[in-house]
């Protein structure tokens, strides 16, 4: 299962120059059929994920070892596929850009985006109170299902306050 970013479409539209033969595809989901001498850390059968391993898009990907990722049972594939590139880029900026604290307040922009989500559902996990802003109403609406306890602010409205609990 394969992931899909703005650098994915950046490739295939001419955007970003890549090497032909060329498979798009950067980060992904799956199961390890096999793996190469002296690797320890997976096993063939185990569920992983991966980013910045080019050739996602593929039946078939060889990924090196250390950049697989141990996928939950609880976890989809499909979840697996989108989760890596968006989740360590918010993982690192709530964790080691600046890490909120309990009553900290945190403006989040793109609140709707997935990189944008996931900084507000950090953050509210760490005590802060989150005020998200979005483009539309409609990311208003799918926000506040998503993040019920957090502000999302569109150019022309504002949604009811409420704390993150």
């Amino acid at each position: 299962m394969a992931g899909v970013n703005f650098v994915d479409i950046y490739m295939r539209r001419g955007l970003k120059a890549v090497e032909l033969p060329f498979t798009p595809g950067l980060e992904g989901a799956g199961v390890v059929e096999a793996v190469g001498p002296g690797v320890s850390n997976v096993r063939p059968g185990d569920r992983v994920a991966y980013a910045q391993q080019q050739g996602a898009y593929a039946e078939a990907t060889v990924v090196p070892a250390d950049s697989l990722i141990p996928l939950p049972e609880n976890m989809s594939f499909e979840e697996g596929a989108a989760f890596p590139l968006q989740g360590m880029t918010a993982h690192y900026l709530i964790h080691e850009y600046r890490k909120p604290s309990e009553g900290d307040v945190v403006l989040i922009h793109a609140a709707a985006g997935g990189v944008g989500l996931l900084l507000v559902q950090g953050a509210c996990h760490l005590g802060a109170r989150v005020i998200g802003t979005v483009s539309t109403e409609e990311r208003q609406k799918w926000s506040a299902r998503q993040a019920p306890t957090t502000s999302f602010s569109t150019p022309n409205r504002t949604s009811p306050k409420r704390p993150c609990v």
